[in-house]
């Protein structure tokens, strides 16, 4: 299997001084549908006849979510430049003890491939029917134990996710050694749970963790004896955009030479330098799409993006948006990447794979707030640190 190295471009709506040209690990690979030497292919990968079920909801609650992601597929389909462009069908996903229904009747009607749906009961009863009659890409993953029906393939935008790649990169770092500090609720246990558990798995230790009151404004006051530790490379914040405000700057004051990752959540997709001045030299992991990283052969970017939308006017309307492209690209590719292990591509979510359970996995990117906004960055020098003293917080690298 040839490798392609996508070429990426830093989008001037969130790096308007200059074009930032990192290639950041999101590479394509090249034997996928359409593939070509020395590019990483996005359009194309369907036959002329194929037909895209788009089994997302029509009405209820998850109506904007679902609008979110239906918007994205369409975009992509738009700027499908090939001949050989599937046909996009929306069907009403109805209640989890009707998505069967609805599923038999959209592949009764011509469906090759389906997207959909979007919550975790409907996901459940597509894996209870047995083999699928067409490839569907499901919008979540669902609760059942073992492997899935055959044809049935599961894409989440997880938080806790992040946070195992917060411990993948930190041990791509070389980071061996982390304390943890994360909101006492049931959103901050899990991501607490998921890095601590892949952390592990890793064989990394963990040092030294803590928890703190959520609602509170002040600075946990157990957090000052958690960085006073003079063993641990780095800290992973599993906090929220507000929290993270709060927290932050004095973890700066208390421990200045430590790394401190966070996940997407400490992120709203909009680069405010009044606001995030407090996060500068922060580090968090996020999708492509977020961060403005971009590939110079995609049609679709960020910066162009004009719609009135009120969705996308939420961080996960806009990650949402980037799901939907991802999935409309990523159905005609299932077949190949579930046969080579291994393989990726590279879409606005991350650098996609699939897992053995057919659950796509996303490689995000590094970023780090700086004074002029968020970036994306290569990654970090690791410094030495003990409880006696201090060294300068450790400076961003980057590739050309």
């Amino acid at each position: 299997m040839h490798q392609n190295r996508a070429i990426l471009r830093r989008s001037p709506a969130i790096l308007p001084v200059a074009v930032l040209t990192l290639v950041l690990g999101l590479q394509g690979c090249a034997n996928l549908p359409l593939g070509g030497k020395g590019e990483d292919v996005v359009r194309g990968g369907y036959a002329p006849t194929d037909q895209v079920a788009l089994l997302l909801p029509l009405e209820g609650p998850l109506l904007g979510v679902a609008g979110a992601v239906r918007d994205g597929v369409r975009a992509a389909a738009r700027v499908d430049d090939v001949e050989s462009k599937p046909k996009l069908v929306p069907v009403g996903s109805g209640p989890p003890d009707q998505v069967t229904k609805a599923f038999g009747q959209a592949v009764g009607e011509g469906a090759t491939y389906v997207i959909g749906p979007i919550d975790k009961p409907s996901v459940d009863a597509l894996a209870a029917m047995g083999g699928l009659r067409a490839v569907t890409l499901a919008l979540n993953e669902g609760t059942f134990v073992g492997r899935p029906s055959r044809n049935l393939f599961q894409f989440s935008l997880s938080p806790e996710a992040d946070a195992v790649e917060v411990a993948n990169k930190a041990k791509a770092l070389g980071f061996t050694r982390a304390l943890m500090l994360y909101p006492d609720d049931g959103a901050g246990k899990r991501r607490a749970d998921a890095f601590r558990a892949h952390w592990n798995r890793l064989v990394g230790t963990l040092v030294g963790e803590s928890a703190f009151d959520p609602g509170a404004a002040a600075y946990p006051p157990n957090a000052q004896g958690l960085l006073a530790r003079g063993d641990a490379d780095f800290l992973f914040l599993a906090a929220n955009a507000d929290q993270a405000q709060s927290i932050y700057p004095r973890i700066r004051q208390d421990a200045a030479d430590l790394p401190v990752i966070a996940t997407s959540d400490v992120y709203s997709g909009d680069s405010d330098p009044v606001r995030d001045r407090a996060l500068a030299g922060l580090y968090f992991v996020d999708m492509p799409w977020m961060l403005g990283v971009e590939r110079m052969n995609d049609p679709l970017t960020r910066a162009d993006l004009k719609t009135s939308a009120a969705y996308l006017a939420t961080p996960l309307g806009k990650r949402l948006y980037a799901m939907g492209i991802d999935a409309y690209r990523l159905a005609p590719r299932l077949a190949r990447l579930a046969g080579q292990p291994g393989s990726t591509f590279a879409g606005q979510t991350g650098r996609l794979s699939l897992d053995a359970m057919g659950r796509v996995r996303r490689e995000l990117v590094l970023g780090r707030f700086t004074e002029s906004g968020p970036e994306p960055v290569a990654g970090m020098k690791k410094q030495p640190r003990s409880a006696q003293t201090r060294h300068p917080r450790p400076e961003p690298t980057s590739r050309g």
